[in-house]
């Protein structure tokens, strides 16, 4: 046991008893493990809430005139629509339940947690021990009906360490248990996993899970085969397939990556893998291992055949990643490289659904030169027109804007902390009034000091909440001053890491929202750029709205009152050209020692617009 651990066992033997309290306030916790479980049976939850409810009147009934109240019961992941979710307990983030109760227990606002099962508040002996260690230490009891655990007594202490010990064993046991279940599941053919494409769910002879060929589907797999065999490419694959009008069980065209995966699974020769090991399986073979073979082959003969790029040029950074969008549909652009002769590398962009779908769900199937691109892009952020004087004005109305709804948010906060201390100091003197009294006192002030603690939880809720929406508006004006001044020094950030294209590529989607290349004429790559700045990176908080707004008037100062700012240019676009039916998979560009695009025609210093750009 290390040292962590060791505190943990001390803080939790600390035993704190309220038998002498006259009101036990209790907070309840109700989840389920999975979405499923909350649809399909959310009734379980409800059951949960009635059995604590039921807990709590007992427990006043037991120990009149103690008076046990029910703060609150909180449904994790339960929305303000009453839409329910499942929540795991193997990890702690996210679990509003648990950091409710352990937020009201260190305000002293409850003095029991309560749940119906053990592990509906933890998975493992260290969490639990852990979690019931910070209940400990604020003077709160951690209580399991259907265990019995109570850790306000050294009782429940020694029966949670026991239990929690058994839950964590039977966890244990239950994944060993899973891995042994699949090791016998292939070890007799049975499948593991949801069927490929072709096959369906269904039981053998015995009465064991097996696949049974799809009547529709087998036929797909059948003709990509046959296909791939005759013009081994993948892409005209796809092509075919389209022509034909074949389209996939949720009824969308074949990808590229889809088709590859269906040839190169191993469960149509009715075989599956396991820790390493191929397994016969008890289903229908789709595919004779011969042609399974032939197949492979010819994967292999064509990634021998693709020819590697330069290795010192492979390392190309793409600036533009995750930033260049489709023209055409709106997909975002992936790296795309193709290779000249010698494997000479030329990095392009091309639009990921037209690449997928051999240009069938975007017909823009070109590739963009990406330096071409990413130049462009560099020379645009580095003459950008920032006046400071009209920047420094647009950022001032903003903080004054928010300064004022902080400035209200810190008012309440006053007022809030003020009351809380009052109310605070009042309750300590009814209790003091109570300690002179002595039962005398009772009937006086017990009315007076159950409203009294009332408001007190109130307050407290509303002191957090205030707190954590100045925390947020103070975060989200720190956020848009940084993409401010990020944009105004991007020439010096520039300057200092021009050789450093990896820190380049980390801080352009901070001022750039979304890059599109509208291409005029394909065959001299002529186009137009255009850059779009900040978007509308804010959604939530009261001042929200007032911040995208700011970095729209700043983005249309440096674009003269324009959303995007176009740049005419030549691009070097190329049209993907598709391979020949007979030949090999792998080269999506027929090489050239020539250069596949033009230059911008920048030089530096001089500013940049339409007129500057080589058309």
């Amino acid at each position: 046991m290390n040292m962590t651990q060791k505190i943990s066992w001390k803080k939790v033997t600390t035993v704190y008893s309220f038998k002498d309290a006259k009101t036990v306030r209790v907070f309840g916790i109700a989840r389920v493990s999975t979405d499923k479980q909350a649809q399909k049976i959310g009734e379980s939850l409800d059951h949960q809430k009635e059995v604590l409810k039921n807990w709590v009147k007992s427990k006043s009934s037991l120990h009149a005139p103690q008076k046990w109240e029910l703060v609150n019961i909180f449904v994790e992941n339960e929305g303000p629509d009453g839409q329910r979710k499942g929540r795991t307990a193997t990890k702690r983030e996210g679990r509003r339940g648990l950091s409710k109760a352990l937020e009201l227990a260190k305000l002293r606002l409850i003095d029991v947690v309560v749940v119906t099962k053990l592990d509906r508040i933890a998975r493992n002996t260290r969490d639990y021990i852990d979690i019931s260690a910070e209940f400990n230490e604020n003077e709160v009891a951690l209580v399991c009906l259907d265990l019995d655990i109570d850790t306000s007594t050294p009782d429940g202490q020694m029966i949670m360490r026991n239990h929690a010990n058994l839950a964590q064993w039977q966890a244990e046991r239950i994944s060993q248990y899973s891995l042994e279940t699949v090791s016998r599941h292939v070890n007799q053919g049975r499948p593991i996993g949801p069927p490929p494409l072709g096959y369906r769910i269904s039981k053998d002879v015995n009465g064991k899970t097996t696949y049974e060929p799809d009547p529709v589907y087998r036929k797909h797999v059948e003709f990509i085969d046959q296909l791939y065999l005759r013009v081994k490419s993948t892409g005209r694959v796809v092509d075919i397939l389209h022509q034909k009008g074949y389209k996939s069980r949720h009824g969308k065209t074949y990808s590229r990556p889809q088709v590859s995966r269906i040839l190169q699974n191993i469960r149509y020769i009715a075989k599956q893998e396991h820790d390493g090991q191929l397994y016969p399986g008890n289903w229908k073979p789709l595919r004779t291992e011969d042609v399974h073979k032939a197949i492979q082959d010819i994967f292999k003969r064509n990634r021998a055949t693709n020819h590697s790029p330069n290795g010192s040029n492979r390392n190309y950074v793409y600036l533009a990643k995750s930033l260049l969008k489709c023209s055409s549909c709106g997909s975002t652009m992936i790296a795309r490289p193709a290779t000249g002769k010698g494997g000479k590398y030329y990095p392009y962009y091309m639009c990921m659904k037209a690449f997928k779908t051999n240009g069938i769900d975007c017909a823009e199937a070109n590739l963009l030169a990406a330096d071409a691109v990413d130049d462009a892009i560099i020379e645009v952020l580095r003459h950008l027109h920032l006046d400071p004087d009209n920047i420094a004005e647009i950022v001032k109305k903003a903080n004054q804007a928010t300064a004022s709804t902080i400035g209200i948010l810190e008012e309440d906060l006053d007022r809030v902390q003020a009351s809380l201390k009052d109310i605070r100091t009042k309750i300590a003197n009814l209790v003091d009034i109570l300690a002179d009294k002595g039962m005398a006192g009772i009937d006086v002030v017990k009315e007076k000091l159950g409203v009294l603690n009332q408001d007190e939880s109130e307050l407290a809720l509303e002191e957090n909440r205030l707190k954590s929406e100045i925390q947020a508006e103070k975060v989200q004006a720190g956020t848009a001053h940084d993409y401010i001044m990020t944009l105004q020094l991007f020439e010096d950030f520039y300057m200092m890491n021009k050789n450093n294209r990896e820190r380049i590529q980390a801080i352009l989607p901070r001022i750039i929202n979304s890059v599109i290349c509208e291409i005029a004429d394909k065959k001299k790559g002529i186009g137009k750029l255009k850059i779009g700045l900040f978007g509308r990176p804010f959604n939530r908080g009261q001042n929200a709205e007032i911040w995208n707004k700011t970095l729209q008037k700043i983005a249309d100062e440096c674009y003269n009152n324009k959303a995007f700012e176009e740049i005419n240019g030549k691009f070097g676009t190329k049209a993907y050209k598709k391979r020949d039916g007979s030949s090999c998979e792998g080269v999506p560009l027929a090489g050239s020692s020539k250069r596949h695009y033009t230059s911008l025609g920048v030089h530096p210093g001089e500013p940049v617009g339409p007129h500057n750009w080589a058309g």
